[in-house]
């Protein structure tokens, strides 16, 4: 959430597109995948973890907690989590419609923050910050329940035309979105106001 959040601060400072609530879009970024933490798989992919791969019964123990407190469903659970934390439910509707199979209604939209959002957090892997084309390759090989529906390759396109309607508005190629030039400083971010 910190690395998505981060890759809105960089489209920020390059965008020279119609007024973006940013406030928002850094939020929706911080809190988007809350409860990602229930479907990972950190026997198969302790690395995940990053510098708390050490620590990785610890994660699971908190994993349990979660799966026990708000359920399996990842978007459920964040959602439950949310409305717990007592954020308002305009940034919980936007969250819960941040979804990969609401692609075409995203890129259809004129919600930037939640456009912006979502494209940040497709560019962003499990251990860095990738291209979209990597993104959509990662989705077919660690998430096939998505490459199996109808529409994939639809939301896939939207997704394309997503990245193309964030580079129109921005003064530098959406290549220049990389770890090279994005660094994540969670000091700072661990002090922005969510609520």
């Amino acid at each position: 959430m910190f690395r998505v959040c981060e890759i809105v601060s960089f489209i920020e400072i390059h965008w020279t597109g119609e007024e973006v609530d940013w406030n928002l879009a850094k939020k929706l970024a911080l809190l988007h995948d809350l409860a990602n933490v229930v479907k990972f798989d950190l026997d198969k992919h302790p690395e995940f973890l990053e510098d708390e791969q050490q620590n990785v019964e610890y994660w699971k123990g908190i994993q349990r907690q979660i799966v026990e407190k708000y359920g399996d469903n990842d978007d459920e659970a964040t959602k439950k989590m949310l409305l717990e934390i007592g954020i308002d439910q305009e940034v919980i509707e936007i969250i819960w419609n941040k979804r990969f199979g609401n692609s075409v209604a995203t890129k259809d939209s004129n919600n930037w923050p939640l456009k912006i959002m979502y494209y940040a957090d497709l560019r962003t892997l499990p251990l860095g910050i990738g291209t979209l084309e990597e993104r959509i390759a990662d989705v077919r090989e660690r998430m096939p329940k998505y490459t199996i529906r109808p529409d994939f390759e639809d939301l896939v396109s939207a997704c394309r035309e997503i990245e193309i309607q964030i580079q129109q508005n921005m003064n530098i190629s959406v290549s220049e979105i990389n770890n090279n030039s994005v660094k994540v400083d969670s000091g700072y971010l661990l002090d922005l106001e969510v609520n």
